[in-house]
């Protein structure tokens, strides 16, 4: 099950609220092909063909785009036997983003002030 998490700054006020983890639709390869864009998803299936039962973990994960100065949600896939990791673009202007860990303290990308808080508000699926 997801998790709803809002992310605020208590310097700026900015608030967002993002819906994180994976749901119960996501647990085959093929189920999860649709979350990326074809060039990723080429990717994805070139390092999987030989394996009969992909393993993989996938998720929803909070980014940060430096660009944009937003924090969003980023479809995030790693592949196990191939240790390959992708994941989308900002889905505004298309530029890297760089993926929050979970322990991360991170500067708001805002105001560039703050250090955003997180507090999980609820659950998808």
């Amino acid at each position: 099950m997801g998790r709803i998490t809002e992310f605020t700054c208590s310097s700026c006020g900015m608030s967002c609220q993002l819906f994180l983890g994976h749901g119960m639709g996501h647990g085959t390869l093929e189920n999860v092909l649709q979350e990326f864009s074809a060039d990723v998803q080429q990717k994805i299936l070139a390092d999987t063909e030989e394996e009969k039962i992909p393993s993989f973990e996938f998720s929803y994960r909070p980014a940060v785009c430096r660009q944009c100065r937003k924090v969003l949600s980023v479809p995030v896939i790693h592949l196990h036997r191939t240790r390959r990791t992708y994941f989308e673009p900002c889905p505004v202007c298309g530029k890297f983003v760089s993926i929050l860990q979970d322990s991360e303290e991170v500067t708001c990308p805002c105001c560039g002030e703050g250090i955003l808080e997180k507090k999980d508000t609820g659950n998808w699926d």
